[in-house]
């Protein structure tokens, strides 16, 4: 693989019948001490994390020339992905790649704005949450450009390992902001409402399965299914109830917490589903605006896909992933519109829980696809986002590290260009 093309597959990266509570089974699976199987998982989880930071340090150690006689073959243009080579690479964004798109253009969709950078690209990451072969983090990254813009995206990536190596990565992040951001100096094609089920957009070895353009596109293992009652489309209000389910402390009752709280959604009962929220609880969800840690009332945003669903909202979940007190989850969101359009969201959730009570969840989506699809309608999408020169309010609760590379595309600034042989 060239030069341009690694740099751009680096840079591509970077850029939901209802059912019961079964109160005795989810009190049992949460009151249950952790069995072998537990403990290997936890112990597996704890092993990669040390493995990807591992990674990580010594792909920082390669990221600037080295002007030392024998090492030049030391420097190594880095990447979010700390120098490992997954076979599958999945962003959770339409591609603004269009088919027949020649390389020149796709050059220039992610080069647009990376090539007036004033910098490297900094990226913080939050604390991994880790269990058996999954490991899940968050972070932010920041490119200040010369037009007096800076990005700052938001994202969650999940990462499996194989052994010793990340076999998959998969990447949410604000696409909103990607598009307001790199759009304009990439000339990025206008996005259409979609009319069929969605694709995740792939790179690496593996492009996935074909599927047929009605048949929705499945990327982790469904454990959950049913259709989501428009009412439970709001925000919720944190209640000093009692969840209907009891559980201890530790990783396996948080998970069998948040099992629960999918079960009350299934049964529609916005009073059963506050039960499970804290007092203070906080709902950060990826985006600009309507977006934001200050979002708009939640049924403020999804008026217009209440009014104008055309079938049920059906809700596909994922396994569960624990580790301290965070329990991780993934949810797909599908319904039809009344003007032959699709709702075809990917959301991937982090809640943070405290004396049995989820008091803060973190939800990272497809913005850009709620504008495109739902703005249309709204009273929040007349107005656009403008562009933006300051940071934004952090996603992470803490930060575990920071690291910087090359800006892909990016200019080709001093400090990274290899020293010539003296």
């Amino acid at each position: 693989m060239d030069m341009k093309r690694r740099a751009f597959m680096a840079g591509a990266a970077a850029l939901t019948a209802a059912i019961g509570v079964n109160r005795v089974a989810l009190a049992a699976s949460g009151a249950a001490s952790p069995g072998p199987a537990d403990k290997t998982a936890a112990s597996q989880g704890e092993r990669n994390k040390q493995l990807l930071r591992a990674q990580r340090e010594a792909s920082q150690m390669r990221v600037l020339p080295s002007a030392i006689p024998g090492e030049e073959d030391r420097y190594n243009r880095s990447s979010p992905l700390g120098g490992f080579s997954p076979k599958v690479i999945m962003v959770m964004n339409d591609s603004p790649r269009l088919p027949g798109m020649s390389q020149e253009e796709a050059m220039r969709i992610q080069g647009g704005f990376a090539s007036q950078a004033l910098g490297p690209t900094f990226i913080s990451y939050g604390p991994m949450l880790a269990e058996g072969d999954m490991v899940i983090e968050e972070w932010e990254s920041q490119i200040y450009g010369a037009n007096g813009t800076l990005y700052n995206n938001q994202y969650l990536s999940i990462q499996r390992f194989e052994g010793d190596q990340v076999t998959e990565f998969h990447e949410y992040n604000d696409t909103q902001h990607a598009e307001i951001i790199f759009g304009p100096l990439g000339q990025w094609p206008e996005l259409k409402p979609a009319t069929n089920p969605r694709r995740r957009n792939r790179h690496g070895e593996s492009r996935g399965p074909e599927l047929a353009a009605n048949e929705i596109e499945t990327v982790f293992e469904i454990v959950d299914e049913f259709e989501m009652v428009p009412r439970l489309l709001a925000d919720v209000v944190p209640s000093a109830a009692t969840p209907p389910v009891k559980v201890a402390p530790g990783v396996e009752g948080n998970k069998a917490l948040v099992r629960g709280l999918r079960h009350a959604k299934a049964k529609g009962d916005p009073k059963l589903v506050n039960s499970f929220y804290g007092k203070g609880f906080r709902h950060f969800v990826s985006g600009e605006r309507p977006f934001g840690w200050d979002h708009l009332p939640l049924a403020e945003i999804y008026a217009p896909l209440v009014e104008h669903m055309a079938s049920p909202l059906t809700v596909r979940y994922g396994p569960l992933y624990g580790d301290g007190d965070r329990v991780f989850e993934q949810m797909d969101s599908f319904a039809r519109l009344d003007d032959g359009t699709v709702y075809n969201n990917w959301h991937a959730f982090v809640h943070e829980i405290r004396d049995g009570k989820i008091v803060q969840t973190r939800e990272y989506h497809d913005p850009r696809h709620v504008w495109v699809t739902l703005g249309r309608w709204a009273e929040w999408g007349k107005t656009p986002v403008p562009p933006r020169s300051s940071p934004r309010r952090s996603n992470l609760q803490g930060i575990a590290s920071t690291i910087q590379y090359p800006t892909s595309l990016g200019p080709d600034l001093e400090r990274w260009r290899p020293f010539e042989s003296v």
